[in-house]
């Protein structure tokens, strides 16, 4: 694979490592994302006659003839070689991960293996005769936080302040944020951070800022090296409505040298659980795109984690917005899901707690806008409560600090992974729970409609913020009133379970007469952005000023968005009565058609300059759940990912939601890849029940269904057989009892 900007990351504790070829640095700091700071990597071979040859990322030495790189789930892995050298060196960093396993995925460390081995000829060009293979393995990281020295344990340590203290401009809406500051936080923003770089496998010895291994491959064939790359802060940096937390890790390893010392026992064990995690997808039968997109969003998902824990032993747990900071953004957490579908429940249930503490009543969202605006605004009565769209920015999770409510919006999505979570885990107790807080969403989402048409008309503004009008404040916006339908009879089936039975019947009776004014609005082939045409007292959200036109343009365009809000409802078979799913497949395949571009789909055949890579993935999981296979559109979003982190890039981007008119990048949204080996099998799960129905040839990991503890992860296997697919699954199930249902396609 071509050389490119890519990251590692740990699950919550925030140590990552952007890795930029193209430049020849790397982003590096034990904080992590917004906090690193550029250095250099040195990773090369010197023949101790003159030559050393470097990976790219370093400026020191010389290069490689030729240099390799690729990306698994859990690692990032080069190949070079050197004629001048006679070597070939192989060097795989691991970052240690296994579902629901706390201490693998949250170590706050890297393994680095290499392999040296003789070349004796790379295509026609022979080794230089001249070439001793022998010489020293050389690894450091310079950073301008400090220097590595040597320690008495063999490796080398740097300690260095570090802090979450400072301001930033996030350019949304062209308004400075405060994200890091003191004003809204009574915890101290400062800390100190050991790092270590300690040896592993191999002879390593101290030379300067650099620890070095004499290799001799003059005789023999190869020689294997390993360390690791650990880093641990020990203070409370992050505070959560006033209470100051530590990174969790700090919980089971409160001194860098218990660190240290889990690392060196149990390093080999580490490397294995990741290369058996990386083996579900590299073994499975999604495309190569779509294995490369999935590693390099899951790290980037990684790098906007932060787990941490309060002095009451209470966990907290929440992903940054990339590029944006902000906390657990309500509508984003909805396409990450996939990820806790597929393997890791606690940690959504996490941010569902968290969650249920950020809710507004009409005066408490006047007083966040007092704040966010620094004028005075008189409280629009609404009933109920509206979601924040974020818990805060940064390292500080006091309250929302986004611009402006989706109310809509975040209280659909709420409503709808609630209570798909629920159904999927077998999980419903959770119900009862959040039935308050329920009540108060759903009275919000029915105010919402001031026309009793069951499509919102208020509190309309919503996540697709770099869209064109009709997409972003139509009045009954289809996107939007799918979404509330589809959330009021996910509340619907909550009131039933929790005993709220008048509300229940109230909810079927919203989502009835929406769906009636839903399949009105069919325009033959496809749904519209929106159903009213009439931009007569739309506004602007972000100016506040009157739309600029009578009638929206694209209004009837063809939406990328119309099963966004179905999604997790099809993943449980319980889509609402009276929506047509052979509508539902014209619409998606239809618009697909309508509006591509080289990297995806725009938000609309009529919007085509803004793309949003993950909401094509989310879309393309429906289109499994309806029996359409759009998997082949995995290359166009792993192109744009090679474009935005290649060569041309102007800074290594990650994983980039967006083209080159938003700056959506070092996402965690395309976590919502975990929903291709879902929706291929098209697994359907209440609990202890399951099904398939596959519409694809091939080997899919059932990922849901695994014993991660065990170590159990059953597969569908489907193959064509008489022009038929048949579908058998190999792997214990566990307690899950799994019916194959007739395979389509």
């Amino acid at each position: 694979m071509a050389l490119m900007s890519t990251c590692v990351a740990r699950l919550g504790s925030r140590f990552s490592m952007i890795l930029d070829p193209i430049r020849r640095q790397v982003h590096y700091g034990s904080l992590g994302l917004m906090v690193q700071k550029i250095g250099e990597m040195v990773v090369g071979l010197d023949n101790g006659e003159g030559t050393f040859c470097a990976l790219p990322f370093t400026k020191i030495g010389q290069s490689f003839d030729m240099v390799d790189q690729r990306q698994t789930m859990t690692s990032v892995v080069f190949d070079a070689r050197s004629t001048t050298l006679g070597l070939a060196l192989h060097v795989e960093l691991v970052a240690p991960f296994w579902p629901q396993d706390e201490k693998t995925s949250i170590v706050p460390a890297y393994i680095f293996k290499f392999r040296i081995s003789r070349l004796d000829r790379l295509r026609w060009t022979n080794a230089l005769p001249s070439a001793s293979r022998k010489g020293v393995l050389r690894f450091g990281i310079t950073s301008p936080y400090g220097m590595f020295a040597a320690d008495p344990s063999g490796g080398l340590t740097m300690i260095y302040p570090v802090s979450v203290g400072g301001q930033a401009v996030t350019g949304e809406g062209g308004g400075v944020q405060i994200e890091f500051g003191k004003s809204s936080r009574t915890t101290g923003v400062n800390g100190v951070s050991v790092d270590q770089i300690h040896p592993l496998v191999g002879i390593w010895q101290a030379k300067g800022e650099c620890l070095e291994a004499a290799y001799d491959l003059s005789v023999g064939a190869e020689q294997e090296f390993s360390l690791a790359v650990m880093c641990h802060v020990s203070d409370a940096l992050l505070e959560s409505h006033g209470r100051p937390m530590k990174l969790k890790y700090a919980k089971y390893w409160p001194t860098p040298a218990e660190l240290t010392d889990y690392v060196r026992a149990n390093h080999e064990k580490l490397c294995r659980k990741a290369a058996r995690f990386d083996a579900l997808w590299t073994e499975s039968s999604l495309p190569a795109a779509a294995g490369d997109l999935s590693a390099v969003a899951f790290q980037s998902y990684l790098m906007c984690s932060l787990w941490a824990t309060g002095a009451d032993g209470e966990d907290w747990f929440s992903v940054w917005e990339g590029s944006c900071w902000y906390n657990s953004t309500v509508d984003v957490t909805y396409n990450e899901a996939m990820l806790y579908f597929a393997c890791w429940p606690e940690l959504l249930e996490m941010i569902f707690e968290e969650w249920s503490h950020h809710g507004n009543d009409a005066d408490k969202e006047a007083r966040r806008l007092e704040i966010a605006s620094g004028r005075s605004h008189a409280p629009e009565k609404f009933p109920g409560l509206v979601l924040e769209h974020d818990m805060g920015s940064g390292w500080t999770a006091n309250g929302q600090s986004y611009h402006h409510a989706m109310p809509v919006e975040e209280n659909s999505n709420f409503l709808l992974l609630l209570y798909t979570h629920g159904k999927w885990w077998g999980r419903e107790t959770m119900y009862a729970h959040y039935n308050e807080l329920n009540k108060s969403l759903v009275e919000y989402l029915f105010w919402t409609d001031s026309t009793g048409n069951g499509f919102p008309d208020r509190g309309t503004a919503n996540t697709i913020d770099d869209a064109t009008p009709a997409v972003q404040y139509g009045r009954d916006n289809v996107y939007l009133g799918i979404k509330r339908l589809a959330a009021l009879h996910a509340a619907g089936r909550m009131f039933e379970h929790t005993g709220e039975a008048a509300l229940a019947a109230r909810c079927r009776k919203e989502v009835a007469r929406a769906v009636k004014t839903l399949n009105a609005g069919w325009l033959g082939d496809h749904w519209g952005v929106c159903l009213d045409k009439s931009a007569k007292g739309l506004k602007d959200c972000w100016t506040g000023k009157p739309l600029p036109y009578k009638i929206l343009p694209g209004w009837d365009a063809y939406s990328l968005y119309t099963t966004n809000g179905l999604l997790p409802l099809m993943m449980v078979d319980d889509v609402p009565p009276g929506i047509s799913a052979d509508r539902l497949r014209q619409d998606v395949t239809n618009a697909c058609r309508e509006s591509m571009t080289l990297y995806g789909c725009g938000h609309s055949s009529l919007d085509k300059k803004n793309m949003w890579v993950s909401m094509n993935v989310w879309r393309d999981c429906a289109g499994g759940y309806l029996g359409e296979n759009l998997l082949e559109n995995c290359q166009r979003y792993w192109n744009q990912q090679l474009f935005a982190n290649g060569p041309g890039s102007e800074k290594p981007n990650c994983f980039t939601e967006t083209s080159l008119t938003n700056n959506l990048v070092w996402y965690p949204r395309g976590a919502a890849a975990f929903g291709l080996p879902l929706a291929l099998p098209r697994l359907v799960r209440h609990g202890s029940r399951a099904s398939i129905s596959p519409i694809a040839p091939g080997r899919w990991p059932l990922l849901s269904l695994a014993n991660w503890k065990s170590g159990k992860i059953p597969v569908a296997v489907v193959e064509r057989k008489n022009g038929k697919l048949v579908a058998k699954v190999e792997g214990d199930t566990g307690t899950v009892r799994v019916i194959i249902k007739k395979a389509q396609g």
